[in-house]
């Protein structure tokens, strides 16, 4: 009842919008030889204005990147979770070390220092690491974790991997993110321990593309968009007919609802974070959601997630603006008035 009431107020508002739209037309054709030419009225847009990444653009068209090739080697790992055990035994080198939370990280260690943890975990983390081993982290969360990057002056000297592979449980083979869509697979990495990240991934056969800065943060947004667009709608739909939705089902039946968010959220990137998602956007990430089909959704780490997005949005119509994604800000409303999410 509740879907079906949804479904009916937007259908009813589209109608007065398209109502809306005729009579202005009309209107228009009666009056136009009576009346002299108007500038038509625009409606307010908050754009992020930051030229950092035009700065960034033109340095890499000059210069290119000069990220060293240093092959994988002897790493220390942090967090035991799915990711962190698949680096330690199943894509080890030598002389790995594992570290659980809260373990010091060894000053005088020359490698890679791999943080697989939640993102909650990431700040004291940082803090802890020796100042001089900053720029050897490497971290592998899902996004948004920019924001937290630049606080620490570590989005440019660190090491990212945006992951599109997934562990099912503790010590299973791991799945590659391979689609129809994108068959030499989705995983990336940049910075200056890309290409061991690459050849310690290779030996469990996961792919894995060295970016520019530039790409990856591309990939890096798209990932995000997709995370927030099919869980938010899964959770919905699920708490709404009271089962649980995989994200196989959102591609199946709900993608008219995903599409048009999808897109909503595209046009958010270019005015928050001044980066464009490539051509072709939503039938890549619908063809992701296709090959993990089985995974459940579900509202996780909602500060880092849709929470990024909502927050965004509610800054836009505090200062008179319109919202630039109000199907998104609609799903987390209803989690937030729910009880499925909590806003801190």
């Amino acid at each position: 009842e509740d879907r079906t009431m949804m479904k009916r107020g937007r259908e009813m508002r589209a109608v007065a919008v398209l109502s809306l739209a005729r009579a202005a037309m009309v209107s228009a054709w009666s009056h136009a030889a009576a009346r002299p030419p108007t500038t038509p009225r625009a409606s307010l847009r908050m754009m992020y204005s930051d030229a950092k990444p035009t700065a960034e653009y033109m340095d890499y068209l000059r210069d290119g990147e000069k990220w060293p090739d240093l092959d994988d080697c002897a790493s220390v790992i942090i967090g035991a979770g799915r990711i962190g055990t698949l680096l330690y035994d199943k894509c080890g080198h030598d002389g790995d070390i594992l570290l659980r939370r809260g373990e010091p990280i060894p000053e005088d260690f020359d490698g890679p220092i791999y943080v697989a943890t939640r993102n909650d975990d990431l700040e004291a983390i940082i803090k802890s690491c020796p100042a001089h081993k900053r720029e050897d982290l490497v971290f592998l969360q899902n996004p948004m974790i920019e924001p937290l990057l630049r606080k620490y002056a570590l989005d440019d000297d660190s090491t990212q991997v945006n992951i599109y592979f997934a562990v099912p449980k503790l010590g299973a083979a791991p799945q590659d993110g391979i689609t129809d869509v994108n068959p030499e697979g989705l995983t990336s990495a940049t910075g200056k321990w890309a290409a061991a990240v690459k050849q310690r991934l290779g030996r469990q056969e996961l792919s894995c593309k060295v970016l520019n800065k530039r790409d990856f943060r591309r990939a890096m947004i798209e990932k995000h968009i997709w995370l927030c667009t099919f869980m938010v709608i899964g959770t919905v739909q699920s708490h709404m007919s009271g089962e649980q939705l995989t994200v196989g089902d959102v591609e199946r039946y709900a993608f008219k609802e995903a599409e048009p968010m999808i897109r909503q959220l595209g046009y958010g990137a270019r005015t928050m974070m001044s980066a464009a998602p490539a051509n072709g956007l939503e039938e890549r990430l619908r063809a992701y959601a296709r090959a993990v089909a089985s995974f459940p959704t579900a509202m996780k780490e909602f500060k880092w997630r849709n929470g990024y997005w909502y927050e965004y949005s509610q800054l836009a119509l505090s200062k008179g603006f319109d919202d630039p994604m109000p199907i998104h800000t609609e799903y987390v409303q209803y989690c937030i008035d729910n009880g499925i999410v909590k806003l801190d």
